[in-house]
């Protein structure tokens, strides 16, 4: 593609575009071949115009910079260099033109909020396609079509990836694409250019104040999608939501609200067993889903809300939602044995309050917390899971680069010291699991947190194989056979 059809709908603050061949593009100067377009991007930890000249020299055909000094110094150096008002803004309106704007031929929706976002999404793809509408999915777990689902490497994608991911959704005939959105996609304008069709908010709670800086910025983070919707659904029962739907009401743009506050899409009565009883304009419907716990109750009235603003029947959408089965959440792998990606305190608290209410024997956790993430955390995970659960063991989720021994001393340190004698710290996470299904009674549930549907553990720069799905199938079946580990 020519430079100034790629970068048509970018305003050049300074330097043209000549009419030269552009073969790709790119922020990562890793990726640079001959004849593509480099972004400078700055982030947390790296500069992206430290990278320019090395772009240069691998054949880099320009340069695209909103840092007014590199382009001074590149310009002085007699290099092909384009000045912007945003690198990220133009990164992903170039990579909407570079294949072919697919998202104004598709109806996206968009999920945001700390928790529920994949639940929620998934919930979405599952009933449109019921409903026998076309629709791919783009998010935590996975992004493709019915037909074939590929693994994703994070909940939003870079803008490059994801607006090639809408063309392949596009070729196969999708109607509808639903995307999690999160706050760093948001703040990082990967979805920029898009116009939703609809958008979600599910909650907020604290989650990535090591990246946001405190809960205000992650909140004006997340409510940027509702500043590129057409339509939005609100849980008016999350303060937040309140707030959102205040700003939402200055700003312009349709907005409906769910929840037991709602006036809209009222929850009139939750099973925590799997069903909701949601009160419409249309009259009050029952909604069997079969997913344990309350706040599944409100992820269901979430999709539902949304599907049934945008045309579809209230009866239609009762059986859409049936027995769905979301990867890594709240999963039953075995009996008594959930998987649950809960791994901020509010999704943990949730989960184990679920399971609490619908078990007999007791209740036990497996959880640890991420390294390289908000530290603040994990002392009120640790508080969490010795206050609900009969039983704790604490793991590794993910050091990184952290020691996780250090981790479960942070874990640790936020337990009462009457609590702590229900608490084993195992790091080995399969060890860990082995001797909370050793341990687990007939009658007693075990909730194993933070991992879900991941496949690896991420230590030192490294991702090594390891599920925990995996993990409790070949350990249960040992154990049933009276096998020794």
């Amino acid at each position: 593609m020519k430079l100034p059809h790629l970068l048509k709908g970018v305003p050049l603050l300074c330097g043209g575009a000549p009419d030269v061949e552009v073969k790709g593009i790119t922020a990562d100067s890793r990726e640079v071949k001959p004849g593509f377009l480099f972004f400078a991007v700055r982030g947390t930890k790296v500069n992206g115009n430290t990278f320019a000249e090395e772009a240069l020299k691998k054949g880099a055909s320009a340069v695209v910079t909103d840092s007014r000094k590199w382009f001074e110094k590149l310009s002085a150096a007699g290099k092909p260099v384009l000045l912007v008002e945003n690198s990220r803004k133009a990164l992903a309106t170039a990579a909407a033109n570079l294949y072919g704007n697919p998202q104004k031929e598709l109806k996206i929706l968009g999920v945001t909020g700390t928790n529920g976002k994949t639940t929620t999404t998934f919930l979405l793809f599952k009933a449109l396609n019921r409903l026998g509408v076309k629709a791919g999915i783009i998010g935590t777990v996975s992004w493709g079509s019915e037909e074939e689902l590929h693994p994703s490497s994070r909940t939003t994608p870079s803008a490059v990836e994801l607006f090639k991911m809408l063309k392949e959704l596009k070729n196969r005939g999708c109607e509808f694409v639903v995307c999690e959105v999160s706050s760093h996609g948001l703040h990082q304008h990967r979805v920029h250019g898009i116009e939703f069709e609809g958008a979600i908010f599910t909650n907020l709670t604290p989650e990535h104040l090591d990246y946001h800086g405190n809960l205000e910025e992650y909140f004006l983070a997340k409510a940027k999608l509702f500043r590129l919707s057409k339509l939005s659904v609100v849980n008016r029962d999350d303060p937040y939501g309140t707030t959102l739907s205040a700003l939402r009401a200055v700003n312009g743009g349709k907005t409906v609200t769910y929840g037991k506050k709602s006036r809209n899409y009222t929850i009139e009565a939750i099973d925590p067993e799997g069903s909701v009883l949601i009160g419409t304009p249309k009259g009050a419907v029952k909604v069997k889903h079969n997913l344990k716990g309350e706040f599944n109750g409100y992820n269901v009235t979430a999709a539902f809300s949304l599907l049934s603003e945008l045309g579809f029947e209230p009866l239609n959408l009762k059986e859409a939602f049936k027995n769905v089965k979301v990867p890594g959440r709240m999963e039953e792998v075995v009996p008594g044995v959930f998987v649950d990606y809960a791994h901020t305190p509010d999704a943990l608290q949730k989960a184990l309050n679920a399971l609490k209410k619908a078990c007999s024997g007791r209740l036990i956790v497996v959880f640890g917390c991420g390294g390289d993430r908000d530290r603040t955390k994990r002392p009120v995970m640790g508080k969490i899971a010795a206050t609900l659960a009969d039983s704790v063991i604490v793991t590794s989720d993910n050091p990184r680069s952290e020691p996780p021994e250090q981790i479960a001393k942070e874990v640790v340190a936020g337990i009462p010291e009457e609590l702590r004698g229900k608490v084993t710290v195992e790091l080995d996470r399969k060890r860990a699991i082995e001797l909370a299904l050793r341990g687990k009674g007939q009658a007693d549930y075990l909730l194993i947190a933070g991992k879900g549907h991941e496949n690896y553990q991420e230590v030192a720069g490294k991702k090594l194989p390891f599920s925990d799905q995996e993990t409790v199938r070949e350990l249960y079946g040992r154990k049933n056979a009276g096998g020794n580990s």
